[in-house]
């Protein structure tokens, strides 16, 4: 039996990784928001915008899926800090939304959630530590896991995933990540400043796309902590990047996180324990040489 499958945010970094591969017993669509249809060849396209609860319930009628990976969010953290009543919105009403379809339908939701849950302070974090977000990111992402539990209690399956510093290749024209932003500069021979003082376990996209899929293959429920490999510092990471791509790594020096300004505050340790995500899932994870790696052979495969 084919399942039916519906991937909101599907432009998006995880929503571009989630459609290579697909699982052979799920027919996937996906959501664009903002741009124009992406006209994929691998699944068809709709326009959403989560926040608008009619064209949420509009597009559920119209594709009926059995299982909802929703990505869809604003992703910055400083966006979100300065612009929080278009934030909330987009990642809680727009959740929200979201849930309360799947209710309706009776369809399973994978919701893709955050590190940015908890304060750094406490490290390494399981499943089970308490959360307590330091901005306004987390607290969205807090509330809505909150939401997501609440509506789908008793109802139908709810899986929450954590991923921590994604990296790989966005779609052109989309956000980047720290290793893309640091590919472009090194290219160019221009200096990095990484900083020194933040650890964090940096994640490959491709790694958490297996675990959305690995959850609705194997009917998982509850929260996932995924994370790559190695416990690194951003310094370290940035070092990582220079080497695998084979830039000069002396273009990369160290600076406290005190030498870039920001708009929100970051926790400096939210690393993850991925016990649970290994042995239930069966999904190892990925060190930052072999992730590297893999993102530079697909950048020759494009060439």
């Amino acid at each position: 039996m084919i399942t039916r499958g519906l991937i909101t945010g599907g432009t998006g970094l995880l929503g571009k990784a989630l459609l290579f591969p697909i699982p052979s017993d799920i027919d996937v669509v996906a959501t664009y928001y903002g741009e124009r249809n992406p006209g994929h060849s691998v699944v068809p396209f709709y326009p959403l915008d989560v926040s608008d609860a009619d064209a949420v319930n509009g597009l559920f009628d119209q594709v009926r899926p059995d299982v909802v990976i929703h990505t869809a969010a604003i992703g910055s953290v400083d966006y979100a800090e300065c612009n929080r009543e278009e934030a909330w919105p987009v990642n809680v009403d727009g959740t929200r939304h979201v849930a309360e379809a799947c209710r309706r339908h009776g369809a399973r939701l994978v919701f893709i959630s955050s590190n940015a849950v908890f304060d750094g302070k406490r490290f390494p974090y399981s499943e089970e530590d308490a959360v307590c977000p330091i901005n306004y990111y987390g607290e969205l992402k807090v509330e809505s896991e909150r939401v997501v539990r609440e509506t789908l209690e008793h109802v139908t399956d709810v899986a929450i995933i954590r991923p921590i510093l994604l990296y790989g290749w966005p779609n052109p024209g989309k956000r980047g990540n720290l290793a893309t932003l640091w590919v472009d500069k090194l290219e160019e021979g221009r200096p990095i400043q990484a900083v020194d003082d933040v650890w964090s376990k940096p994640l490959q996209v491709e790694s958490c796309a297996e675990v959305c899929w690995a959850v609705i293959a194997k009917g998982r429920s509850g929260t996932y902590h995924v994370a790559g490999a190695d416990h690194v510092t951003l310094y370290q990471y940035a070092q990582k990047v220079a080497e695998v791509f084979g830039f000069d790594q002396d273009l990369v020096t160290p600076v406290p996180s005190a030498f870039f300004p920001q708009l929100s505050p970051r926790p400096k340790d939210t690393s993850f324990v991925t016990d649970k995500m290994e042995r239930e899932l069966g999904v190892r994870t990925v060190g930052l040489a072999e992730g590297l790696a893999c993102m530079k052979a697909q950048r020759l495969q494009a060439e």
